[in-house]
């Protein structure tokens, strides 16, 4: 017994000698104390195209505030009543705290790969600052000056001075022109780990020049200058110029990976809180739209009836949301297509920034979007013909603002922000219990008054003087 006790000793200390450290023991080998940069992108992009698909009373509740969807029993978003909702809260912490934090980790773990080649590096940083441009205009076109050169910077400051909001777009501008350079060049960048285009450069090249071309197209009332130039610039450089070309998420038929419209509607059991928007029914009908049937569910007898936008409605008197869109966990989401391309092509050219043919684009946006929710193109062409819906130069705004808002319909953050900028359609009600017309901007987070008060009242003040739904955007002047 004592031979084998000394045994068992020799053992050990020939263990611990060979232990350097002794901490070695305190490290977890399945917590990594690093992630690869892949794994935080791939994170960022899921949580960006999240964010702009979800439904959420909370959070993204731009579906209702286009009016193509309304509430039943709970209908204070409908009303624009969101005083206890907090709504630009959840898009901060999602953006500033998971997002960009997240694009920030991949940034940082590429800088320290030595196996990269250079041309791999710098696409994979073009890409990230792409997403991070696209990141700060949802901020910007959500409330207005915002936390941006100072932003997530806590070694820094807890307290991130707001940036005015016009200068974050100019420099938004000049950040996604130097990123288009670099991925002309061509190359790798981030493989099967990219969510949207599984890495592949020339559709980056083309997404980042969209975005641009987007930037642009938002400035053109406040700064025509500036956005005939990023225009033509975006434009020459070479735009989506197919279906193919916008950048979707296919989601996935298991949790945490679904579609999260199937989450609010499926697994939280949310689906009896909305239905169809009078609003976006009755004019779909007008115009005999070949899109209706998969907007909408044609699940009462009197056919589709639209509930009218912020009453009390009833969930088995209206007609519903289609169920692909809703109960689907597989429903794709996007953050931008190339309908939305031909949109802005169009107007471009009647504002004079490019050279075209401003139908044709109007035509080709049209019928992408029908193409896009299973039409054809015979109902395409069918539906370009009808007197009210088919082009006229000289109602450009009206054709392109309404019928871009119908292609919107369940892209929620873009078919409000275009209709505030493009005022169009104008046949959207004020809500049925508070009598308000919809809100141009959404206020900041509730907590930035106590806890960041010198710069968010420096923001206020910058943005018009009052943080409330009717102080617009400073893209926002007709």
């Amino acid at each position: 017994m004592k031979k084998l006790l000394i045994f068992s000793l020799l053992i050990g200390l020939s263990v611990t000698s060979c232990t350097d450290d002794i901490t070695d023991y305190n490290k977890d080998p399945k917590r990594p104390e690093s992630v690869p940069a892949a794994t935080t992108f791939s994170n960022a992009e899921k949580n960006l195209a999240d964010l702009m698909t979800e439904m959420s009373s909370g959070r993204n509740l731009l579906k209702l505030w286009t009016q193509h969807w309304t509430e039943t029993t709970y209908n204070d978003e409908a009303n624009y009543d969101i005083i206890g909702r907090d709504p630009s809260a959840g898009f901060w912490t999602r953006i500033y705290t998971n997002i960009l934090q997240d694009l920030q980790s991949s940034r940082e773990a590429i800088a320290e790969d030595a196996l990269l080649d250079e041309q791999t590096k710098a696409n994979q940083l073009a890409i990230i600052d792409i997403l991070e441009v696209y990141s700060y205009q949802v901020l910007v076109d959500l409330n207005g000056d915002v936390p941006y050169s100072e932003a997530n910077n806590v070694s820094e400051t807890f307290t991130p001075a707001y940036d005015d909001a016009s200068e974050i777009y100019q420099d938004l501008i000049s950040r996604v022109s130097a990123d288009v350079n670099t991925l002309s060049n061509g190359g790798s960048s981030f493989g099967s780990a990219d969510i949207f285009y599984g890495g592949d450069t020339n559709k980056w090249f083309k997404f980042a020049n969209s975005l641009k071309l987007r930037l642009g197209m938002r400035l053109a009332d406040v700064n025509p200058d500036l956005a005939s130039t990023t225009v033509s610039e975006a434009y020459n450089s070479g735009v989506m110029t197919s279906s193919d070309d916008s950048a979707i998420i296919k989601y996935e038929g298991a949790s945490p990976n679904t579609n999260p419209i199937f989450d609010l509607f499926v697994l939280e059991n949310r689906y009896a809180d909305y239905v169809a928007g009078k609003t976006s029914v009755d004019y779909l009908l007008s115009v005999d739209d070949p899109r209706t049937d998969d907007f909408f569910e044609e699940n009462i007898e009197e056919g589709y009836v639209g509930a009218p936008i912020g009453a009390n409605n009833s969930y088995a008197n209206f007609t519903h949301i289609a169920p692909e869109i809703t109960f689907e966990p597989t429903y794709e989401g996007a953050i931008l297509q190339y309908f939305e391309v031909e949109f802005f092509l169009a107007e471009a050219v009647e504002r004079g920034f490019i050279s075209g043919d401003a139908s044709m684009h109007y035509n080709n946006a049209v019928t992408a979007n029908i193409l896009y929710y299973n039409g054809t193109e015979e109902e395409a062409a069918a539906y370009l013909a009808q007197p009210e819906v088919a082009y006229d130069s000289s109602n450009w705004e009206e054709l392109i603002g309404t019928q871009k808002w119908v292609a919107l319909f369940n892209r929620g953050f873009e078919g409000w922000t275009e209709y505030r900028r493009l005022d169009y359609p104008d046949f959207l009600v004020n809500s049925a219990l508070t009598d308000q017309e919809v809100p141009t901007r959404i206020f900041y987070p509730n907590d930035e008054s106590a806890l960041n008060g010198a710069n968010y009242n420096a923001a206020v003040q910058n943005i018009g003087g009052s943080d409330d739904l009717y102080t617009k955007i400073f893209w926002d002047v007709q």
